[in-house]
């Protein structure tokens, strides 16, 4: 067959640009990274959602760490993944999109024997209140973001709370924690 040249090169353009998101994926050290693999196929698991739907999460700009969250809020308010992202694009913070779907921060907590290391002030908040009022506490986005990772964590590799909360610690690598918690690390 004769395709004429600039039929040739549109083809081959948009060869490119569907292919180059994969590469680049790779080149970052995204999903074509095995340790991150691992993570996001042990996320997709536990959620009970398809690993070609756990890597798409991972082509809006998400960290990591994000995807366990809008898979949560996703589940818990009944709702696509999609919908959550998209609200969190347009700026609005977890707290928000929580609301918005009448999950509030009782939803998130994770019961913790001992220390809360990272995660005190949300405690601090939680224990202030009784739990039939915990709905009007407030969260920030890194709070959410530990809360739900502890609870991932703790219930997929089967460990207790409080040895996730000391994993994670100040690491912003959740990939990292995942991973040397899998490995009895």
């Amino acid at each position: 067959m004769n395709i004429p040249c600039r039929a040739t090169h549109a083809i081959a353009g948009i060869l490119l640009c569907l292919a180059a998101p994969t590469a680049l994926e790779g080149q970052r050290g995204g999903p074509g990274n095995s340790d991150e693999a691992m993570f996001l196929r042990a996320v997709g698991e536990h959620f009970d959602t398809p690993h070609s739907e756990v890597r798409v999460l991972t082509r809006w700009s998400l960290s990591a760490k994000e995807i366990p969250v809008v898979l949560r809020l996703a589940k818990r308010a009944g709702v696509s993944p999609d919908v959550v992202v998209a609200r969190r694009r347009h700026g609005d913070s977890w707290m928000e999109i929580a609301h918005g779907y009448s999950v509030h921060a009782g939803d998130f907590h994770v019961p913790i024997n001992g220390s809360p290391g990272f995660l005190k002030a949300a405690y601090d908040r939680f224990g202030a209140r009784p739990a039939s009022q915990w709905r009007d506490i407030s969260l920030s986005d890194a709070e959410i973001v530990g809360l739900v990772n502890v609870r991932f964590l703790s219930r997929a590799l089967k460990l207790r709370p409080e040895r996730v909360v000391e994993a994670i610690g100040d690491a912003n690598d959740i990939v990292g924690v995942f991973i040397r918690l899998r490995d009895g690390g």
